[in-house]
């Protein structure tokens, strides 16, 4: 039979499990039915040694009751109130198990004159050992009562009499279990000699000598620095040892299996980067436990704090991959940009100047193989109607131009040279520079404006990238979008009639295409000094595809044709010259500007 609790192997007859010790309940019922004298459960069903087989949680009925047919022994049955199987086993002190011996002898003698054949006797006793007859009593510690407080150790006798053999009349019937039991049972011939209590706690012990008892002491050790579990993670650095856990730190050799970024499992070996989110997949870092096969019961319950992706037993031991819940770098070499840009009059102002401006400046420096960029990414589209809108929108991205290249390039540049430190910014840095940069084009539209009588302004979206961070503005019907996922997803709110009025539920979503007042705006540079500008933060992943693009881009291509138009792109300069050419093919009727950058 296999242990419920341990799946060790045992023979069928074992009462206990040779592993762990487990109490095999159903041994009783299935030993009394083989004698006759099992008893059935009420209403006719079925046999309680099949019931308790088929479920090894169903409750066993008291020795006493299931022994009410069997031969009188009246005390017998009034002492055998407890199914000792049933009871955990403990190790009796040498002079408790010198009582009973004695008292065992002395009911052996008395059920000898009785001269009663074994098959009629209730208990689950094999015969001793020939070795009784010449004084060395050795007893199974499954056939003593377990607890210290039971009657055995209170000196009173009342539990069940073991019985033997009559040697004239039943020959032996010892088997294994005898001889297994002799593993876990005391020597009375060493008590009798004066064998000490821990001696005799020592006899009980499994002998060192056993196989697999030193392989147990010894097997859990460090593994080496270099070493690799399974094929696949190797040690980098041993972090802390202990006699119940190993942790290691490890590479993922095969970290296309699942991504560290993203958690995808659909790349396939030999894939470097994923195909979900572009992280890097080879030689992922994660932290190793290792656990001994053999765990001690008392150990405190471990925590782990991170994310445990993958468990599996090697060589008898456990091992946890966890991967810890800290800020990972989706960059590990830095953020790499590749952007493009493509601007048009359209097919229907073909002969009209156009009046979109864009802007691409990227600066990118590799400092300690991490790459650093700084990128502002920019269309501004000039009014329509209104005098010289192109001249308003070529401002808008010069002035802008000018402040970024004065504190971003110029200013640490000069300070470098001088041997001084580069002034830096942080998020609110940032965001005050982008911010400044664009009222700084706004005052200048609105001085010339007044100036020279004029009308002009412009609308302005766009961001700017620095590190892993958008920081996006938006004044105007201009967009931004980003992909992220194969999902395109709008980032900037237009500030037109149009989108008010969907805001408000008066006309549908796509109406803003066809609306006969889908032109008119409220906010733009150059109408008036305090403009009011939309900015914030947004984090990047590798794989994201940024698009800034004119209303004349968005209102000839919808969303469901930019997105797969940059789904399929391989590359920026690709994405908008399709993006152009897709828009007047659908019609043209504006001037068609886009800036576009792959997140890498």
């Amino acid at each position: 039979m296999l242990c419920p609790t341990c799946n060790t192997p045992n023979r069928d007859d074992a009462k206990f499990c040779k592993k762990c010790g487990h109490s095999f309940r159903a041994e009783t019922a299935n030993t009394l039915a083989a004698s006759g004298q099992a008893g059935t459960s009420p209403a006719g069903e079925a046999p309680l040694e099949q019931t308790a087989a088929a479920n090894p949680a169903y409750p066993q009925p008291a020795v006493a009751t299931q022994l009410s047919e069997a031969p009188a022994n009246d005390q017998l049955q009034a002492e055998a109130v407890d199914d000792v199987s049933l009871a955990p086993t403990l190790i009796l002190t040498p002079e408790q198990m010198m009582a009973y011996h004695s008292r065992r002898w002395q009911q052996e003698e008395e059920q000898e004159r009785a001269a009663t054949d074994i098959a009629d006797m209730p208990t689950l006793i094999s015969t001793p050992d020939p070795a009784v007859s010449q004084g060395e009593q050795v007893q199974d510690v499954v056939d003593i009562p377990a607890a210290l407080d039971s009657p055995l150790a209170s000196g009173d006798e009342t539990i069940p009499p073991p019985v033997s053999s009559d040697e004239g009349n039943t020959p032996s019937t010892s088997t294994e279990k005898d001889q297994v039991a002799q593993t876990s049972a005391v020597d009375t011939s060493d008590v009798a000699h004066g064998t000490t209590e821990e001696e005799a706690s020592e006899s009980m012990q499994p002998s060192s000598d056993q196989p697999g008892a030193a392989e147990a002491a010894t097997d859990f050790s460090t593994l080496a620095v270099g070493a690799t579990v399974v094929g696949r993670y190797e040690i980098t650095q041993v972090v802390s040892e202990s006699e119940q856990e190993h942790i290691y730190q490890v590479i993922d050799h095969e970290g296309y299996q699942r991504c560290w970024n993203c958690a995808s499992e659909q790349n396939a070996q030999g894939d470097e980067f994923c195909m979900s989110c572009g992280a890097e997949l080879l030689n992922a870092p994660y932290t190793m436990h290792e656990y001994p096969a053999t765990a001690s019961p008392e150990a405190d319950a471990r925590v782990l704090h991170g994310t445990i992706v993958n468990t599996f037993i090697d060589q008898g031991h456990t091992y946890v991959i966890e991967q810890q819940q800290i800020a990972q770098n989706a960059f590990p070499d830095g953020v790499h940009l590749e952007a493009a840009t493509h601007s048009d009059a359209g097919d229907v102002r073909r002969s009209e100047p156009n009046e979109d401006s864009t802007l691409v400046l990227m600066l990118q420096r590799v400092h300690e193989s991490i790459s650093e960029p700084m990128g502002v990414f920019i269309v501004a589209d000039g009014l329509g109607g209104h005098d010289n809108g192109q001249v308003a929108s070529r401002m808008t991205i010069a002035l802008i131009a000018e402040r970024m290249v004065r504190e971003l390039l110029a200013g640490p540049l000069a300070s470098e040279k001088a041997g001084e430190s580069a002034k830096s910014f942080d998020e609110d840095g940032y965001v005050a520079l982008l911010k400044g940069a664009v009222e700084d084009a706004n005052t200048a539209l609105c001085q010339v404006n007044e100036r020279d009588k004029t009308d002009m302004g412009s609308t302005i979206t766009g961001f700017m990238i620095a590190g892993d961070h958008a920081y996006i503005i938006n004044v105007g019907d201009s967009r931004t979008y980003m992909l992220r996922g194969g999902q395109l997803y709008k980032l900037t709110n237009d500030h037109s009639l149009v989108e008010q009025l969907v805001a408000g539920g008066l006309i549908e979503p796509d109406d803003v295409y066809t609306h006969p007042q889908r032109s008119q705006i409220f906010r733009s540079l150059g109408d008036k000094l305090n403009v009011q500008i939309d900015i914030f933060k947004q984090q990047l992943h590798p794989g994201d595809i940024m698009l800034s693009c004119s209303d004349g881009l968005w209102e000839m291509v919808r969303n469901p044709q930019i997105e797969s138009i940059l789904n399929t792109a391989p590359d920026p300069q690709t994405a908008s010259a399709q993006l152009i050419d897709t828009a007047n093919a659908n019609a043209g009727e504006d001037n068609i500007s886009a800036v576009v950058v792959f997140v890498r």
